[in-house]
């Protein structure tokens, strides 16, 4: 009976290897594109329409905006196509000619190491391995030193906490961060993301398990050492929105409206609506 289960447990573990290994990327670079860095990674989006491969109605229409820099808030109902705009900037699904341009040049002309080498991203429910806090955090940044790390965990709001566990930076973490919890998680892949120190930052909802107050100190941090960088942040907690510059209001996969907290507060219904029953709350507790 051990060895029968032990057998079928190895050929389901082995079937899904097989389909990991056999499966076909969705993005492929073309012969012609180059490796080079981007200099200006100004971002623009023309018109920009996509539909998953498996919907049959389109998740984003007709969207347009350009951004040199600054924090841009991404706020929108459940299903309005939030993270899926971030995953079309971060280059993980395709999309068409002349509808995303990066650096001034479609991204489609380039490949995808040179865009993705130059964002960092952060998602709401993040990888980590079942290595050390010091590892985790410089994943993406193997000759990091550790004053760069303990930087970069201060950044993000994580170092009271890591140093509090037994051994520090080098505690060992379960596989997926386990032993931590939601918030932590979300700024060790912050501080992860920051030391890579790259032109253009992604949060896509990467801080929905923290604290507004701890938000509040993170969006400060990331103000004043991303200056003249590019920060997209998804969110619909109104704190933090009206610290941003810029908010890309999304409705049903189209941008609705595109300006600041006090532009919205005067032109968007759901926009009140959100910021009303937030203040609201927040005067209950």
């Amino acid at each position: 009976g051990w060895v029968a289960n032990l057998l079928q447990r190895g050929l389901t573990a082995m079937r899904r290897v097989h389909s990991l290994i056999s499966s076909e990327p969705l993005l492929l670079d073309r012969p012609s594109s180059p490796h080079a860095a981007v200099l200006q990674p100004t971002i623009s989006v023309n018109q920009l329409s996509f539909t998953y491969p498996s919907s049959s109605q389109p998740d984003l229409e007709n969207i347009s905006f350009s951004v040199t820099s600054g924090i841009i808030g991404i706020a929108g109902r459940t299903g309005s196509g939030k993270s899926t705009l971030c995953k079309l900037l971060v280059r993980l699904y395709p999309v068409p000619d002349n509808t995303v341009f990066f650096g001034e040049r479609d991204v489609n002309d380039l490949s995808l190491v040179s865009v993705r080498s130059q964002i960092g991203y952060v998602s709401q429910e993040p990888v980590l391995f079942s290595d050390t806090m010091s590892a985790n955090i410089a994943f993406g940044r193997e000759d990091a030193s550790i004053e760069e790390i303990e930087q970069a965990a201060r950044d993000a709001d994580i170092h009271k906490d890591i140093i509090e566990f037994p051994s520090g930076y080098n505690t060992f973490i379960g596989e997926r961060g386990v032993t931590l919890s939601g918030g932590q998680r979300q700024r060790v892949a912050l501080a992860r993301a920051l030391i890579c120190n790259r032109p253009v930052l992604v949060l896509d909802d990467g801080l929905s398990a923290v604290d507004t107050e701890t938000e509040r100190k993170i969006l400060e941090v990331l103000r004043s050492r991303l200056k003249g960088r590019t920060v997209f942040i998804v969110s619909n907690r109104i704190k933090l929105l009206s610290m941003t510059d810029r908010i890309l209001l999304l409705n049903q996969g189209r941008l609705v409206n595109d300006g600041d907290h006090n532009t919205l507060l005067e032109e968007n219904e759901f926009y009140q609506t959100m910021y009303k029953k937030q203040m609201q709350n927040e005067k209950e507790t």
